[in-house]
């Protein structure tokens, strides 16, 4: 075929196409005036039938759609024949047989009843969220009659006698409520507005406890984020969970990370962590400075630190619940973000046959192949460094060309939501984290090879179900398993030659939880609710850790726990009028790898004073049998390694624990004030704590010392003052603490605790303008205690065990090196300053499709140098002596970051 045949075929084929176009459009042209007529004029005929058969034809025929009271239509019959012109004609005609009206309610929707009767389009949503209700139940007081909403919360329906009707309308999960049918305008959709049940009888909450998005209960005892919802706060570029919590006054963390939470001078473990009833170990990335939780899917967080549920077991500090953001309500949203260090994708679909809805979330950090300048920033605050000998400084690593390191991670988030009906939820969900994270660091002039290798995997699931009995009485049922697993290897690698030289140390820790968790909530009356269930947990735990040191001795620790732990709880909420509150709850763990019994009573008292003041108290005795050894000395990073570990015993006669369970007494008293833009929240507390380890005070105890068990006393005040104004809001938080710890099989005399920040203050301000949201804030710690330079001691390990005669080396002696604290925690590093600023900025109308959000915040403005802590060790100092070497940490300098999010 030569070329002009070929360009003759696609000059056919183009001028055929196109003459094909026009032939289709006239010819569509010329039927759409015939269809019209005929939906418009013609025949109908009908011998007796009923009017609901009528009904049905009419909208198979002209796509329209008919509301009824099925009772008002079943007497009817219809019997015509003819023609008609249009459909109003066919309606008149046939409604005319009947003793009832027809009402046209909008273009192709129409109402058939009686004229007494009266229609009503009702749709139902939650009152925090505006998300409709699927499936909630309508019941017509003083009748057996009910019907259910769809899948959109709404529900169509004509009743009989309105003036006298009252409908009930209830949701699991929801307050019920009452709607006289007289007061419904039925030109118009009528909106319920269900609230939530509440944990305990209480009729408001703070909305706005510091800023939008972030409330709290009437008595500021436990608090709400609502991460989709939350304005902009200082220092965060997105809505990061566990660094937003840390606004709340008495949530801090001593190493400035998201993971390390500190609830009122409490070690980081003393506090649960759940997501979607998940037990979670792993909670963030970048040794803590990203949390593991991703924005996009959270839809809430719940903080407690004056009191803990009665119904979760295990924790002496606080609860921090995180639950997923995943609606059923048939619409599919996406979402997609990225900043400096990472990038997520957030998906919700509804399931076909209302099988309810799935929320899928994604994330992964991408610096490993394209490292970024607050990437940059968070590796100068793990590996960065100043080490002193005798003479002073000896060494600096503060520049990321010092070292070699390589950070990732990745975060899965699954969650489905199936609500089959309007009493019962079920509820699957999925998390997985991975982290991995080398570090190399060369000195050929020193002949020193340091490597660093750390890996977690964690992963956990949940199933849930939730039914509503009756009125009073509703089940939950939750079964979760959680499995984490942290790796760890250290070397030091002084002598290409000679491994005896060399240090090396390796961590592992597993975790295999399986947790059962059942209850039922009744309400007994308008002034009493009862909340009783069981809770089983079976761990399975092991712990190894290995050394092998030039100047230590060599040591080798393996720690396995395995055993059930069973509780039964109760709370009793008391309300006998709108003034006063009282709550009595109590809780018996059995811990099987200790073979005793706990009992854990709480209870609380709150009383209105006036409508906006309100005095709290709250007394109570909290047991933990799952804790964590934190270790900062043997790593390089600016991070406190944590291994978990579960209460067991000894294997020796005296049957001492290994980890001693952890009691808490603790004591709360104060007040809110919340009046008008005015919110003043003061707490005073107490708290006697026994079964601390030496080992978490960080003074790198020998084994046969680290795991003595002290004391801890804790006193403080936490103070937050609020004032909002229109577009302008502004708080002041402070926070007074004073710890003493007692470890007197090793020190005579009480000291600090490592974790005790004498004075905080933070002070916060956000400005609201169009689009645009600006905050600025600045923080200011006393600096934490530390023990002055240790004392260097060496003893002598004898080796005489060589038997062989002709050996002219009958024995060696080894030279073991040791640090003896003396004073510990007598001294304080320097006072901690930050200034931080964010900028969001929200671009697109609610009528967009594509909606998105810009964010630049700033952490350490100014790049103040605040110091992190003080270390000692034994090595060689600069003139190759063994000596003492102290080593100086510092927190994050100066930290940009930018974040581009859009939904859709």
């Amino acid at each position: 075929m030569n070329i002009n045949t070929t360009q003759q075929i696609k000059n056919w084929y183009f001028l055929v196409s196109k003459a094909s176009k026009r032939i289709a459009l006239l010819l569509c042209l010329l039927i759409l005036p015939l269809t019209v007529q005929a939906q418009s004029d013609g025949q109908y005929t009908a011998s007796n039938r009923s009017l609901k058969q009528v009904l049905n034809d009419l909208e198979k025929q002209f796509s329209i759609y008919f509301s009824y009271n099925p009772d008002e239509v079943r007497e009817e019959r219809i019997s015509i024949s003819g023609n008609y012109t249009g459909l109003s004609s066919l309606l008149g005609l046939i409604i005319g047989q009947t003793s009832l009206e027809l009402e046209q309610i909008k273009d192709e929707f129409y109402v058939v009843k009686r004229p007494e009767s009266k229609y009503l389009d009702i749709q139902v949503i939650d009152d925090e969220t505006g998300g409709p209700l699927p499936y909630a139940t309508f019941r017509l007081l003083g009748t057996s009659l009910g019907q259910v909403a769809g899948m959109d919360g709404a529900i169509k329906l004509v009743l009989p006698n309105p003036k006298s009707a009252v409908l009930e309308v209830s949701y699991l999960g929801f307050q019920t409520t009452t709607v006289n049918v007289e007061s419904i305008n039925t030109n118009d959709r009528f909106v319920i507005n269900l609230k939530p049940t509440p944990i305990e009888l209480t009729d408001f909450e703070v909305k706005e406890y510091i800023n939008v998005g972030i409330g709290s209960d009437p008595k500021a005892n436990s608090f709400r984020i609502l991460p989709q919802q939350m304005e902009i706060l200082p220092g965060l570029s997105e809505r990061d969970v566990l660094l937003s919590a840390q606004i709340i006054s008495g949530l801090t963390s001593n190493d400035e990370s998201a993971s390390g939470i500190n609830i009122r001078g409490s070690a980081p473990d003393n506090t649960l962590l759940y997501w979607n009833d998940v037990p979670v170990y792993h909670s963030a990335h970048y040794f803590g400075n990203v949390s593991s939780f991703i924005p996009s899917s959270t839809g809430s967080l719940d903080i407690y630190k004056n009191y803990i549920p009665v119904r979760y077991g295990g924790a002496t500090a606080g609860l921090i619940s995180i639950a997923s953001r995943n609606q059923i309500d048939g619409e599919t949203r996406a979402e997609a973000s990225v900043n400096m260090t990472h990038a997520d994708v957030y998906a919700k679909l509804p399931f076909k046959r209302d099988l309810g809805s799935f929320m899928v979330a994604l994330r992964r950090s991408y610096n490993d192949a394209l490292p970024t300048w607050t990437y940059n920033s968070y590796s100068t605050k793990l590996f960065g460094s100043e080490t002193r000998d005798g003479q002073g400084l000896y060494q600096v690593t503060d520049n990321v060309a010092d070292f070699e390191n390589n950070l990732s991670f990745y975060d899965i988030n699954l969650k489905w939501d199936y609500q089959p009906n309007s009493r019962s939820l079920f509820t699957a969900s999925f998390v997985n984290s991975s982290s991995r994270f080398s570090y190399q660091e060369d000195d050929d002039l020193e002949d020193v090879n340091i490597q660093q290798n750390h890996e977690i995997k964690s992963y956990g699931g949940n199933f849930g179900y939730s039914y509503r009995i009756n009125d009073k009485n509703s089940l939950k049922s939750s079964l979760s398993y959680s499995n984490y697993d942290m790796s760890y290897a250290f070397s030091n690698l002084r002598d290409d030659v000679s491994e005896d030289d060399n240090d090396e140390s390796t961590r592992s820790n597993a975790i295999r939880n399986l947790e059962l968790r059942l209850s039922n909530s009744w309400r007994i009356n308008d002034s009493n609710i009862l909340e009783y269930g069981y809770q089983l947990n079976h761990f399975n735990i092991d712990n190894v850790i290995s050394e092998t040191e030039f100047f230590e001795e060599d040591a080798v620790t393996d720690i396995n726990s395995n055993g059930l732990v069973n509780g039964l709880f109760f709370d009793l909420n008391h309300r006998p009028n709108d003034k006063l509150e009282a709550i009595v709850s109590g809780r018996v763990t059995h811990v099987g790898t200790l073979g005793e019994a706990y009992f854990s009573p709480q209870a609380k008292l709150n009383y209105s004073l006036k409508p906006n003041l309100i005095l709290k108290s709250s007394v109570g005795l909290y047991h933990q049998y799952l804790s964590t050894i934190q270790e900062s000395d043997f790593t390089l990073s600016n991070a406190v390694e944590r291994h978990w570990l579960l209460s067991d015993l000894n294997e020796d006669e005296d049957e001492i624990a290994t980890v001693p369970i952890i009691f808490n007494r603790q004591a709360t008293l104060g007040f809110i004030y919340n009046e008008k833009s005015w919110l003043i929240d003061l707490d005073l507390y107490l708290k006697d704590i026994d079964g601390i380890l030496a080992i978490n005070q960080g003074f790198g105890f020998e084994s046969d010392q680290a795991f003595e068990p002290g004391f801890e006393l804790i006193q403080g005040i936490d103070l937050t003052i609020r004032k909002r104004w229109k577009y302008l809001r502004a708080w002041m938080s402070y926070n007074f603490q004073d710890s003493k710890v007692e470890l007197n099989s090793i020190f005579d005399n009480p000291f600090p605790s490592s974790f005790n920040i004498k004075h905080q203050l933070r002070l916060s301000t956000t400005y609201n303008w169009k689009n645009w949201e600006f905050s600025l804030g600045y923080i200011f710690k006393t600096g934490l205690p530390f023990t002055p330079t240790p004392t260097l001691t060496t003893t002598t390990d004898s080796d005489d065990d060589d038997d062989d005669d002709d050996d002219p080396d009958t024995g060696s002696d080894d030279i073991i090196y040791d640090l003896e604290y003396v004073s510990p925690n007598t001294q304080r590093l320097p006072n901690y300053h930050r200034i931080d600023l964010s900028v969001w900025h929200k671009f697109g109308s609610d009528n967009s499709r594509i909606k998105g959000e810009v964010g630049l915040s700033i952490i350490n403005l100014l790049n103040r140098k605040n110091t992190f802590n003080r270390s000692y060790s034994v090595d060689f100092d600069r003139n190759n002596q063994i000596s003492v070497l102290e080593r100086t940490k510092f927190f994050l300098g100066f930290t940009p970051n930018i974040s581009f999010r859009i939904w859709f």
